[in-house]
């Protein structure tokens, strides 16, 4: 997907998240493995480049990655020129320089809808990486695609839209998601823009699987902490050291 005038109101629709927050767990899992400021990271899948800027602000050396031409103008402008992005798919890019890390944030592996797609884009992080490098992710889990996600309707009625997000359990791992924004114009009426693209969820155990050939995963931790997942985990975040 493009997602073409989905990319201008992304950042609105995120703003529950706390990206600070985030971004300084992430740096805390880093540190335990040596990874600190002066570091070169590489932020796949970057989107609107939030995490990017506060990563560069931290003091790490950052390139982002997305395939989204739209997220990238907004990435470039957020990052003020400081941070080199690159336009691919996470399943199709390679670096001319080995990295010393990578995050991959907010679910998107959940993006790519099948394994196959996932382990070609791990071998890609792993030719991308120094031995010894880190790769830190999160992925949103099947229990949230069942009981969190499955089959409800999200709207969002703002001053200059007006934005309605569906989603459809297509099975017990995929969600379709289909989103319709009305956004006001100049003139006073409202033009339509839909999107449509798809979460897949996957098992700890297949991601782990995924990973083998080329990371050693150090650990699986439930949402912003150092615990081991729960039965009813949204989120979790797995800590993975190039092999």
């Amino acid at each position: 997907m493009s997602y073409n005038y989905f990319s201008r109101v992304y950042d609105d629709l995120t703003e529950n998240i706390d990206y600070q927050v985030r971004s300084d767990y992430i740096s805390g899992l880093f540190a335990d493995r040596g990874i600190k400021s002066g570091a070169s990271i590489l932020d796949l899948a970057c989107g609107t480049g939030t995490f990017s800027k506060l990563f560069f602000d931290k003091g790490f050396k950052v390139i982002g990655i997305d395939a989204s031409s739209e997220m990238l103008e907004i990435a470039a402008f957020k990052t003020n020129g400081n941070v080199p992005l690159i336009r691919a798919k996470m399943q199709d890019f390679s670096l001319a320089e080995s990295l010393d890390a990578c995050i991959c944030c907010l679910d998107s592996i959940n993006h790519l809808n099948n394994i196959d797609d996932v382990k070609i884009t791990f071998f890609n992080i792993h030719q991308s990486l120094k031995v010894g490098g880190i790769f830190i992710f999160d992925v949103n889990t099947v229990y949230k695609h069942n009981y969190i996600l499955a089959d409800y309707t999200f709207i969002f009625d703002e001053d200059k839209y007006f934005l309605s997000w569906d989603n459809e359990l297509e099975n017990e791992n995929k969600v379709r998601m289909i989103i319709d924004i009305f956004a006001l114009q100049e003139n006073g009426e409202y033009k339509r823009y839909s999107e449509e693209f798809y979460e897949t969820a996957f098992e700890i155990d297949e991601l782990k699987k995924a990973l083998s050939e080329y990371f050693k995963v150090l650990y699986v931790y439930d949402d912003l902490s150092r615990n081991d997942p729960k039965s009813d985990s949204e989120r979790i975040y797995f800590v993975c050291e190039r092999i």
